[in-house]
């Protein structure tokens, strides 16, 4: 359970890191890396289901 509370938190801080680089620095790296947190929490957590199924 634990696991889950670090992966939300690190969505919840890269998500806006992602806006303000999109918003003030270049919109290609703000999307790449909104996109690099979406795709590891989605990673972390279809990988963390799997793990407790086997449980």
């Amino acid at each position: 359970m634990k696991k889950k509370y670090w992966m939300l938190l690190i969505a919840v801080i890269a998500i806006p890191i992602g806006n303000r680089l999109f918003n003030h620095v270049n919109p290609w790296l703000g999307i790449a890396v909104i996109l690099s947190a979406v795709i590891y929490l989605i990673y972390k957590l279809l990988k963390n289901e799997k793990d407790e199924k086997k449980d």
